[in-house]
C-alpha cells in the first residue's frame, strides 16, 4: 500500500530538498576533527544529486528528484506493509545505502577502507511502456552518472576513488514505480577513529616569511605578536663551505 501525498505534502518535500546541506566537504583541518568519511560521502552524493533538474539546460526547470534519503529499507515496507506506518516518499525518489564496507587491517593502513555505495532511485511514470519514455530509467541513470562526474572533485570525500560499477533494473516492483541501482565503488579514509584522536589546534609560523599578521584577525591570540628573529637577510642569506 502506498500512502497518498497531499498537494501540501509534496510541495513541503520539494522545499526541504532545495534546502539540502550546501557544505560537505573538508576545508580545513579542524573542520576534519571527528569527520566520518561514510557521512561525507553521503552528503556530498545527496548534493550533486539535489542538483539535477529535469531539463538541464534550463535552470529554472523542476528538480528531477523530490526525495532524497538514506535507504533503511522504507520503500519495501511502504509496498509490502498490511499496515503501512511509514512516511509517504515524493516520487521520483532516491535511496542511498552502502554494501560490502570492509577496512584494511594491515597497520600501516589503518583507517583506509573500501565499499559500494548503491543509489536506488526510483521513478513514477504510468505510462512507462509507452515509446516515448519508456527509456527513461536509462536517461535518468545518465543524467546521475554524468552529475557525479562532473562535481566530484568538488567534494574531497570522492575524490580517492568513486566509479562507476554496476547498473540494473529490479522488476519485482508495480504500483507505477521503476527502481533501478546504479553502484558506485568508493575508497575512502576513515580519520575520525585515530589521525585526529589527541589533535591540538595550532598555527606554526616561520618568520620572516610567514608571522602571526598573516593570520585572520578573528582568529589570532590577542597575545601573540610578530617574530623579529631571524631577519630577511639571515632567512634567505647563503653560507660560505669551509
Amino acid at each position: 500500500m502506498i500512502v497518498s501525498k497531499t498537494q501540501e505534502e509534496v510541495a513541503q518535500a520539494v522545499v526541504e530538498q532545495e534546502e539540502v546541506v550546501t557544505s560537505t566537504g573538508v576545508k580545513t583541518i579542524e573542520e576534519a576533527v571527528g569527520v566520518n568519511a561514510l557521512v561525507e560521502a553521503y552528503y556530498a552524493v545527496k548534493k550533486i544529486l539535489s542538483e539535477i533538474r529535469v531539463d538541464d539546460n534550463d535552470p529554472n526547470s523542476p528538480l528531477l528528484f523530490k526525495t532524497i534519503k538514506f535507504d533503511n529499507g522504507q520503500l519495501a515496507r511502504i509496498k509490502n506493509s498490511k499496515h503501512n506506518e511509514e512516511y509517504a516518499l515524493a516520487f521520483p525518489a532516491v535511496l542511498i545505502h552502502y554494501i560490502n564496507v570492509y577496512y584494511n587491517v594491515g597497520q600501516s593502513r589503518i583507517g583506509e577502507g573500501k565499499g559500494t555505495m548503491r543509489i536506488h532511485y526510483i521513478l513514477n511514470r504510468l505510462n512507462n511502456s509507452d515509446e516515448v519514455v519508456e527509456l527513461d530509467g536509462l536517461k535518468v541513470f545518465n543524467k546521475v552518472n554524468a552529475a557525479i562526474q562532473a562535481h566530484k572533485a568538488d567534494f574531497p570525500a570522492l575524490v580517492n576513488r568513486f566509479q562507476l560499477a554496476y547498473w540494473d533494473q529490479p522488476l519485482s516492483f508495480d504500483d507505477g514505480l521503476q527502481p533501478y541501482w546504479i553502484d558506485y565503488q568508493i575508497w575512502f579514509n576513515e580519520y575520525s577513529g585515530y589521525r585526529y584522536a589527541d589533535y591540538v589546534d595550532c598555527h606554526v609560523v616561520i618568520p620572516p616569511f610567514t608571522n602571526h599578521s598573516d593570520q585572520d584577525e578573528s582568529i589570532r591570540p590577542e597575545d601573540h605578536g610578530d617574530h623579529h628573529d631571524p631577519e630577511d637577510d639571515i632567512a634567505a642569506g647563503f653560507t660560505e663551505p669551509e
